[in-house]
């Protein structure tokens, strides 16, 4: 049986958009700023490549688990990671604007976090010891 994609409702954007609004974090000009840059994203995980509609399949269908996942393919608060591409800024340390956002997959965006730069994460996601070991390196520790 085929996975039927599940798309993302306006209200589900207008959510994540008050909530940097609310943080002070915002600078897209207006929600209509922001879901014209959402919609011109392509559907797939600036990091990994991951296709939105294989995140959901993986999650809605429990290939794997989280408390944050939908539970029994039903999407409830508090349950709704991992079934859309996520907002994640380049450079966490910059506010939400079209030129510091991407779309990253659940599983890149938790791993990232707030501690890497985009450019660092790729790196790291490469080959993480090296990337680790780099860090030493230019601190001077090695």
């Amino acid at each position: 049986m085929k996975f039927t994609k599940i798309e993302k409702t306006r209200q589900k954007l207008r959510n994540g958009y008050n909530k940097i609004v609310r943080q002070n974090i915002n600078g897209f000009k207006d929600f209509n700023d922001f879901t014209d840059w959402y919609h011109s994203q392509g559907k797939s995980c600036y990091y990994c490549g991951l296709k939105e509609i294989e995140c959901q399949e993986i999650v809605m269908t429990g290939l794997l688990t989280s408390k944050r996942f939908p539970q029994n393919g039903l999407i409830g608060r508090g349950q709704g990671r991992g079934v859309w591409l996520e907002v994640n800024r380049l450079n966490p340390l910059n506010i939400y604007e079209r030129d510091n956002c991407v779309l990253s997959c659940y599983f890149c965006s938790n791993d990232k976090s707030d501690v890497f730069s985009g450019d660092q994460y790729i790196a790291f996601f490469q080959n993480r010891v090296d990337f680790l070991r780099g860090l030493l390196n230019e601190n001077g520790e090695n």
